[in-house]
């Protein structure tokens, strides 16, 4: 009966191996060109493995689909989701479909000139999805539309670059979104957001700093900055003007400290 087994597993392997059950042809739509050839890379490696020592992962019948994304997803962290499929039998399509980038996050400490923010291109500065995790290299520093952060405490996954790491927790990072969004739609218009250790924030709008921090909740915070807001636009007959200020202060419950610059 052993024998037996043992003959059809060897026969069963040997069918397996048949060229017209073997897939040869790997073809990759969607994904920018920079990463193209290695995701064709990553799907060839994977297809040249066995199960068991014995049943080939190239055979069309039985490839490795489950690993093939996951090590896709893995190596690449701007792929947001694919589809890979057989092209006849011997063929197999990855479509792949890239993140969408929410903000842009360096992994440094902001630059300042004549009181502002000032993005350095040669800082470390990444695009970030909308759970906070650094997917691609930025190269948008000039009329993008995306929140920047900068978070000087982020740990690498890698020796090269920041890719893969994730600027914050992704309830903090949401919770900074809707901030920084909603002062925005206010007429406070952000041009980045420092994360410090603790818990601590710094929001600078042109010449001004926004002090926050998480010992209250974020969200009661931008409550705090809006009412105060459009207390200071009524106080200016509604003109949608407001003073300079140097600092506001939201860390101190309800109240709300500034010093006026002009």
């Amino acid at each position: 009966m052993v024998f037996i087994l043992i003959i059809i597993t060897v026969v069963i392997s040997w069918l397996m191996r048949l060229s017209f059950l073997t897939i040869s042809d790997v073809n990759v739509f969607g994904a920018d060109a920079d990463i193209t050839t290695g995701i064709h890379d990553v799907v060839i490696n994977d297809l040249d493995g066995k199960y068991m020592g014995l049943f080939p992962h190239k055979n069309t019948l039985i490839y490795p689909k489950s690993e093939i994304i996951s090590t896709i997803k893995a190596q690449f962290p701007r792929v947001l989701d694919m589809n890979v499929s057989r092209n006849g039998l011997t063929g197999l399509q990855i479509t792949v479909n890239e993140k969408t980038p929410s903000a842009i996050v360096c992994a440094t400490l902001p630059n300042f000139v004549d009181n502002q923010v000032l993005v350095d291109p040669n800082d470390p500065c990444y695009f970030s999805d909308d759970t906070g995790l650094l997917f691609e290299k930025s190269t948008a520093f000039s009329g993008h539309p995306y929140n920047i952060y900068y978070a000087p405490d982020i740990i690498s996954n890698s020796t090269s670059d920041y890719i893969g790491s994730y600027a914050t927790s992704t309830a903090e990072f949401t919770a900074l979104q809707n901030f920084y969004n909603g002062a925005q739609n206010a007429g406070i218009e952000g041009d980045a957001i420092l994360i410090k250790p603790n818990g601590e924030y710094e929001f600078y709008s042109s010449s001004t700093t926004i002090y926050f921090n998480n010992t209250e909740e974020i969200p009661t915070e931008l409550s705090n900055l809006l009412a105060f807001w459009n207390n200071m636009v009524k106080q200016n007959h509604g003109s949608k003007s407001v003073p300079i200020f140097d600092y506001i202060d939201l860390r101190y419950d309800s109240n709300v400290f500034y010093k006026i610059l002009k």
